[in-house]
């Protein structure tokens, strides 16, 4: 739409994305029907939310794994640590970000740990969170396909 005679249009900033793409590649994406394990990784919300494989799908997938490795560095820190309450709460924000995400087993892990925190079972909340490194490679996996 064209400005009023005598006035000059307000330049709009440029905004730069804080993530980095999952991929630079030519190739396109690959189709919908593209079989995944729904145990690991259940794209079908973000599919239909979405419209299907795109760079929103691509952005929201990288913001979770980079949040994703972060929570779980803070879980462990928390665990070493002997905090319980810090590891609950790391437990619980990254149980939510994976369930977004589609990542049930990652998911699961996340619950239990917030779960054994809850009732101070310090055994448990270590074992479920040493599963979480090999969880979170599956989904790396999967999501490096998308």
């Amino acid at each position: 739409m064209p400005c009023p005679a005598g006035s000059r249009a307000v330049p709009q900033p440029q905004l730069q994305p804080q993530f980095k793409p999952l991929a630079n590649r030519a190739e396109p994406r690959p189709p919908e029907s593209v079989l995944f394990d729904r145990d690991i990784l259940d794209v079908e919300p973000m599919l239909r939310n979405f419209g299907g494989f795109g760079p929103t799908v691509s952005m929201l997938y990288a913001l979770f794994l980079e949040n994703a490795d972060e929570l779980s560095r803070r879980l462990k820190e928390r665990l070493a640590a002997g905090d319980l309450d810090g590891a609950r709460m790391a437990a619980h924000s990254a149980a939510g970000a994976a369930r977004t995400a589609g990542a049930g087993r990652v998911a699961g892990l996340f619950a239990s740990v917030e779960e054994a925190a809850l009732r101070g079972d310090m055994a448990v909340a270590r074992r479920d969170a040493a599963a979480l490194d090999r969880a979170l490679a599956d989904v790396k996996i999967l999501i490096a396909r998308i």
